[in-house]
């Protein structure tokens, strides 16, 4: 195997998310944690809609769904009467799947075990997290980043010195990358919302009402005007995750003994139980809210992804789910129900462009847009998750509305569901220096102001693709041609759909136009309209042909099968349209923009 091009420091979600990515564009990559030993704890649980994308991409999505549950349901018991439910309510708002969206449904799954499967499938592409190393310093210069890292074997330590193209910070919300960088950390550490998180088997019957009840729920216990407890089942049976939070906690006791005995004495007074039993305590941690964001994303050959870069409160569960984004385009306890997703989007933003550029099939300048696209998507997450915990932490009416024994649906609901804006299926990065749509001229919808974006919007560039299922495959390459584009799309390579709704002609100048690229750089996909005639359509340098026989795919990208001219849609690595194209001189911007000469 080669030498690791790349180094990623760090082995929670967003930097095994991203040396898998690598891995699948056949880059080398080295991965080092300075822990001795893998990460435990629950920790970040929530797997989002898009993050479920990616990995499908990525293909580990399966493994994750076998090993996760279902959405929860949080049941809040009468502090007057502590085995009866006043409340129950979904954590996440219920969203119907459509051709285009077939993702709309997340899942609970402890970051150990997700962590877990990310590492089955790096080790299985010939990578392994080297544990117990450290990185302690760094020096670059224009022919790249030397690495001052410390290995501690049989108790003795080792230094060593080694020089990569690139260094990414996936070391989490303490980077020691950041810090070697200089990086401030903006924003604030709040004592408002401090919570003691503990992983442990509860033993004794706990329910919400019968007919809601899930293996994944919730169940809050408590008087919230003074201290709360909160537990969480885990897919491990019998086992869960437990928080402690109010204004009222003894956060001294928990954290100064911190032993079963003190857990259980807490459970019992604040639950009004005695039979609710706690054993085999696996991992606990006191924790206050941070709400920060680094100044930068990176300098010169030197990234951060994931805490790294970001931290976040944890009642919009954003963290993990960004962080992984931001990879192919973490680990802290402040995940929730979406926490994997700004760790798995940020990296997926990052990973093929970094690929492109050490494999020498991109200029270094494509990796400025990892933080043209990024930086305004974390801002605008971060005040999200912001307003949402300041409403459900700080809000006085809404405590005072949950202490009430007769708490009516009107001031409740709402304050703990999390929307689908948070589940990241509108993001677009349509302002980005990299994308181009030749159907419109830019104007102010083109802007950071939207970066969430809206249901029901056209798809425009700088947009995530749509799937499309339903397709009859008319030639392909592969023995077990796919039928929907989801199935198409790979994180190694842009994908050209090439809707032909008129003559396949005047499809010849945009063809072309895309053979100028060295191979495995675009599959060409051809996509012709519900019984068209195939006479004339071009077979050469075209990886697909499909019938889009129930029209999701002209559909669900906006186009009409019966009159428009031939479109080309460059969709990128990462899902993200990067253009719609009608021209040959379009592509050719488009791809100049990513590759430099096309």
């Amino acid at each position: 195997m080669q030498s690791p091009q790349i180094l990623v420091v760090g082995s929670g979600p967003a930097g095994l998310a991203l040396a898998l990515s690598l891995l699948k564009n056949g880059v080398a990559v080295r991965i080092i944690e300075r822990d001795a030993r893998h990460h435990v704890g629950e920790r970040g649980p929530g797997v989002m809609p898009r993050t479920l994308e990616i990995e499908h991409f990525l293909g580990v999505a399966d493994d994750v769904r076998k090993a996760g549950m279902g959405m929860p349901t949080m049941h809040v018991f009468d502090p007057k009467d502590p085995y009866r439910v006043i409340k129950s309510q979904a954590m996440v708002e219920h969203v119907e799947e459509t051709p285009a969206f077939p993702v709309t449904h997340g899942v609970m799954l402890g970051q150990w075990r997700h962590q877990a499967i990310l590492r089955a499938h790096i080790e299985a592409l010939g990578g392994t997290v080297e544990l117990g190393t450290a990185l302690v310093g760094i020096e670059q210069d224009e022919s790249g980043a030397t690495a001052e890292i410390v290995r501690t074997v049989d108790g003795a330590q080792i230094e060593e010195k080694t020089k990569y193209a690139y260094i990414v910070g996936a070391d989490g919300a303490r980077s020691a990358v950041r810090k070697t960088l200089g990086l401030n950390f903006v924003g604030e550490t709040r004592e408002e919302g401090r919570m003691y998180i503990v992983d442990a088997r509860v033993d004794g019957a706990i329910e919400g009402p019968e007919k809601d009840e899930k293996p994944e729920d919730i169940y809050l216990f408590g008087d919230r005007e003074k201290k709360i407890a909160s537990l969480r089942h885990t897919a491990e049976p019998g086992c869960f995750q437990m928080f402690f939070a109010g204004p009222e906690m003894d956060f001294t006791t928990l954290r100064g003994r911190s032993d079963q005995e003190t857990i259980q004495n807490q459970l019992n007074d604040i639950t009004q139980r005695t039979d609710l039993k706690v054993s085999d305590i696996t991992w606990q941690i006191e924790w206050r809210p941070n709400i920060r964001m680094a100044e930068r994303f990176h300098v010169g050959r030197v990234f951060i992804i994931g805490d790294a870069a970001h931290a976040h409160s944890p009642t919009g569960g954003q963290g993990l789910n960004s962080s992984i984004q931001d990879a192919v385009r973490l680990s802290n306890p402040r995940h929730d129900i979406a926490a994997t997703q700004a760790d798995f989007i940020s990296q997926f933003n990052l990973a093929w462009k970094l690929a492109l550029v050490v494999q020498g099939r991109a200029p270094p300048a494509l990796l400025d847009s990892y933080e043209v696209e990024r930086v305004p998507v974390i801002a605008a997450m971060l005040k999200i998750t912001t307003d949402l915990f300041d409403r459900i932490v700080s809000r006085v009416d809404t405590q005072q509305a949950l202490a009430r024994a007769d708490a009516s649906a009107a001031s409740v609901d709402g304050v703990f569901t999390r929307g689908r804006n948070l589940f990241q299926l509108d993001l677009n990065y349509r302002w980005s220096t990299i994308v181009h749509d030749e159907r419109y001229a830019a104007d102010a919808t083109d802007s950071t102001g939207d970066v969430y974006g809206v249901e029901g919007h056209d798809v425009r560039a700088g947009d995530r693709a749509p799937d499309a299922p339903g397709l009859t495959a008319l030639s392909a390459k592969d023995d077990s041609p796919p039928t929907r584009l989801f199935d198409v799309f790979r994180p190694s390579a842009h994908t050209a759909l090439v809707f032909l709704a008129s003559s396949a002609v005047d499809a010849q100048p945009l063809l072309e136009a895309l053979q100028g690229l060295q191979s495995g750089l675009v599959r060409t996909v051809l996509v012709l309209p519900a019984g068209a005639s195939r006479a004339g359509v071009p077979s050469a340098n075209v990886d697909l042909t499909f019938e889009d026989t129930e029209g999701h795919a002209f559909g669900g990208y906006g186009l009409d099968a019966t009159g428009d001219a031939p479109t080309v849609v460059l969709v990128r690595p990462d899902g993200m349209v990067g253009a719609f194209a009608r021209s040959a001189a379009g592509i050719k911007d488009y791809l100049s923009a990513v590759y430099g000469s096309a």
